[in-house]
């Protein structure tokens, strides 16, 4: 059953034509947003970007939110933000007389609901996973997953992705005629007309020697925060030839990270946080400054500038264990020693030097004696000195998210010129020009709402200067383009082939699930796509029982794997769905070999009708006929009805003292328990509300629809049907009617509708399992997924063959191996994946009870 709702994927790169009416450099979201309007307006679009494909959406990959104007409350804002409002915001942070600040408020007013119509999900605030918000609105499953929605809305219009940058324009760019462009790519240098051109190919955060040269030797210790590929190459040739500028030279928002975090693309969970509840000393171990100075949302680029503004950045917070206790989630654990030398020698700092400023906050208590820089002690922000043994640490330094020294444009987003005028056909948006904007200072949501109003205006305005008459490419289009091509300017010089790295060794699958989450808890953009990541949030600490409940309430649907921007090739790695899987498997086991189910279940197939084979005489095994009474002929009542008894009830009680094991053990904060929360998580169990087609997550193939749901309702439904059939076979049998029964009666009517209807649900299932994607997959519970859809297949397969067998000499034979299966299945049950059900059950029913004990979302 193909999905009801198909959805074209992300668009690979496509071959880069000789000729294009609008180009479009940089797949950001300014990018993104400027092409589909040229393409919108009619143009064709050409949109390169130097980035391998999955990280194509630059620092728009870690964003979370986008400031909006609108005048009453909408699903994904609350209250009323008005134009008149968001530019009084703006300009507070640069006056200014150029008319900016009124284009972007009043071109953010409609910009959520564009987006919207371009497949872009946004997070309602009523389901309480946000926090209050008026002025910002928030994307389901963060910046990546935004980025896959305009990437496949400008896949959809036809609109050319290519790998490929370039890095100066023509000497005659500000002039009103088609620009000449040269094109870098795997494949060598191309040459490109295009009738206009948009630049958002960011800052150059990414350009060490460039904020080296800005700001000093310091910089080269800056964490570079978004991607790798923001060199600013065409941005700083512009400004080198003729461009007015914006901003200061090497300004950039600036926050404090970890310093073990990765040194490019670390988004949002490399920030440092928790200054207010320690010391923060250098690598003299001499404080600079007062850690409880600032504790409100500001204090993250507070503490930037500080640790930028000084010619060695780097940093320590010092911890004892209650400050390290009232840390949030973090990307790292903190460094820790007994003993302040300890912790000195471990992280680099002068130990003569910390061990001064230990004891003069000591002096500082016991005498009073001054303490300089002063340490204050703000309310909410609790600091308990002296610091006592054994010491935490946190190594910092300044990460830049992104540059604000940029090119000046106009309010059509031409690039404006230094003398005078603006250029006719090159056009700017997003980082490249936000310091016009932005000044020196940030707004959240700010940056977003520039690239988005500014990649309209630009990408209209570019649409207005290419030949509409020009479809955009095709294969007539192609073959013109091909013979018009100039080739490759030079080769690309071949690249030697790397060393294979060595394989490291497996995780422990519950280390590596805490691993991910903390990560998952630490960034929180997921926190809307299921119910995985609010209980997260809930459950901090990541003990063994909260995780065990995490894994449970996971129901694989992988949504988050396509939607995190720290999934491979990431160097953080995380791919949760296969963390959350082979956590799952291993609870299922315990500690029990893994293919213990699928051995007890083949014993059983095998087993049961072997023994039929050695025990039974052949006149009555291959006895002929379907008369009243024939099944017991083979195997008797009492036998098969005590066996079966016994087989499940065994079962049954395994499986309840696990159940009632994994309840105690998984409590985690305050619930409230009853009727409301019951339903509601038996709801959604039944619903399976959480493999996201309701909620418009992420698949390979764009948002997920409904047919793994229907196939899991197929599949559980007749299962459920067998069962009452067994159930209308003992009450027939218990009123005195004997099996084998008529094809109308009841048994048989349930027994094959719920037969047909699993198999129907599995075979739904190994389809799509054959075609999905195995990279958020584990292959362990690959493994038992693949033995119990074999084991249920065999169970219903062997059921109706049994019916269709059940007048000839086969029937008895057949009866043993649909016996034995169904014995094989329940015995397997306690420690195989068929247990599934139940524990997510569970987990979903404390979750609800979890969820009703917070208070409701504030208006």
């Amino acid at each position: 059953m193909p999905d009801p709702r198909p959805v074209p994927p992300v668009p690979g790169p496509s071959a880069l034509p000789g000729a294009t009416g609008v180009l479009v450099a940089g797949a950001g979201f300014a990018g993104l947003t400027a092409a589909i309007e040229a393409r919108l307006c009619g143009a064709e679009v050409t949109l390169i970007d130097p980035a391998p494909m999955p990280l194509w959406g630059g620092n728009t990959r870690h964003s979370r939110n986008i400031r909006l104007a609108h005048d009453s409350e909408t699903r994904w804002q609350r209250g009323g933000y008005p134009a008149a409002e968001f530019a009084a915001d703006i300009e507070r942070l640069v006056p200014s007389d150029n008319g900016l600040a009124g284009v972007l408020a009043r071109g953010s007013a409609d910009l959520g609901s564009w987006l919207a119509a371009r497949g872009v999900a946004f997070e309602p605030w009523d389901e309480g996973n946000l926090p209050f918000s008026r002025r910002t609105a928030f994307f389901r499953g963060g910046g990546q997953a935004l980025s896959h929605a305009l990437l496949r809305a400008a896949g959809q219009l036809g609109i050319r992705i290519a790998s490929g940058r370039i890095e100066a324009l023509p000497p005659d760019w500000a002039e009103d005629r088609p620009l000449c462009l040269t094109v870098h790519t795997a494949d060598g240098a191309r040459r490109l007309q295009a009738e206009a051109l948009v630049l958002a190919t960011g800052g150059y955060g990414a350009n060490p020697d460039e904020m080296i040269r800005h700001l000093g030797p310091g910089a080269a210790a800056f964490a570079n925060r978004g991607t790798p590929h923001q060199d600013g190459a065409p941005l700083l040739w512009l400004m080198a030839h003729g461009a007015a500028t914006v901003g200061r030279p090497g300004d950039g928002h600036l926050v404090a990270v970890d310093a073990r975090a990765p040194a490019s693309d670390a988004g949002i969970v490399s920030r440092a946080d928790g200054m207010q509840f320690g010391l923060v000393v250098d690598a003299a171990g001499q404080r600079f400054r007062d850690e409880g100075a600032d504790v409100g949302s500001a204090r993250y680029s507070v503490w930037g500038r500080a640790l930028a503004e000084r010619a060695d950045p780097r940093a320590w917070l010092i911890l004892d264990a209650e400050g390290a206790a009232r840390l949030p989630p973090l990307l790292y654990p903190p460094l820790t020693a007994e003993t302040p030398a300890d912790l000195a020698r471990l992280c680099g700092i002068e130990p003569g030097g910390l061990a001064a400023t230990l004891d003069a906050l000591a002096a500082h208590l016991d005498r009073g004696t001054p303490f300089e820089p002063p340490r204050s002690r703000p309310e909410g922000a609790p600091f308990a000195p002296p610091l006592r043994p054994p010491l935490a640490a946190i190594p910092l330094r300044p990460g830049l998210t992104f540059t604000r020294h940029g090119v000046a444009v106009d309010a059509t987003a031409r690039v404006r010129l230094a003398d005078s005028g603006s250029a006719h056909r090159v056009f700017a948006a997003g980082a490249s020009m936000a310091g016009a904007l932005l000044g020196q200072g940030y707004l959240s949501g700010s940056a977003l709402a520039i690239g988005g109003v500014f990649g309209r205006i630009a990408g209209a305005g570019a649409a207005s200067l290419a030949d509409h008459g020009v479809g955009q490419a095709g294969p007539a289009t192609d073959k013109l383009r091909q013979a018009s091509a100039v080739p490759a300017l030079q080769p690309a010089p071949p690249q030697p082939a790397a060393p294979a790295p060595e394989p490291e060794p497996e995780p422990e699958p519950w280390d590596e699930a805490a691993r991910a989450l903390n990560i998952c808890n630490t960034c929180g953009f997921c926190t809307g796509l299921c119910a995985v990541f609010p209980a997260a949030r809930l459950r901090p600490a990541l003990a063994a029982g909260d995780l065990r409940h995490l894994a449970h309430l996971c129901h694989d649907c992988r949504s988050c794997h396509y939607d995190c921007q720290y999934a491979p090739p990431h160097a953080l790695a995380v791919n949760l769905p296969a963390a959350l899987a082979e956590a799952r498997a291993a609870d299922y086991a315990a500690r029990l070999p893994a293919r213990l189910p699928q051995a007890v279940f083949l014993l059983c197939l095998l087993g049961l009708p072997l023994m039929a084979l050695l025990a039974i005489p052949p006149e009555r095994l291959f006895a002929a006929g379907a008369a009243p009474g024939a099944f017991y002929e083979v195997i008797p009542h009492g036998l098969m009805a005590g066996g079966a008894g016994l087989a499940f009830g065994g079962a049954a009680l395994v499986l309840a003292i696990r159940l009632w094991r994994f309840w105690r053990q998984t409590a985690g904060p305050a619930a409230q328990p009853g009727i409301r929360p019951l339903a509601r998580g038996l709801g959604a169990a039944l619903r399976l509300t959480n493999l996201g087609a309701d909620r418009g997550c992420d698949g390979p193939r764009g948002p997920t629809g409904p047919a793994r749901r229907i196939f899991h309702h197929l599949l559980a439904g007749g299962f459920v049907l067998t069962g009452l059939a067994t159930l209308a076979g003992a009450v027939l049998h218990a009123g005195g009617k004997i099996a084998p029964y008529p094809l109308a009666s009841a048994p048989v009517a349930l027994g094959t509708l719920g037969g047909i209807a699993m198999l129907a649900g599995l075979a739904g299932l190994s389809h799509r399992r054959k075609r999905a994607d195995r990279r958020p997959a584990s292959a362990r519970m690959e493994a038992a997924d693949r033995d119990l859809r074999r084991a249920l297949g065999i169970v219903a397969g062997s059921g109706l063959a049994l019916l269709a067998l059940r007048d000839g000499p086969a029937m008895g034979l057949m009866l043993a191996l649909h016996l034995g299966a169904v014995l094989g299945l329940a015995l397997a049950l306690p420690f195989g994946k068929l247990s599934h059900g139940a524990y997510r059950s569970l987990a979903l029913i404390r979750h609800a009870a979890e969820r009703a004990a917070r208070p409701g979302p504030r208006r």
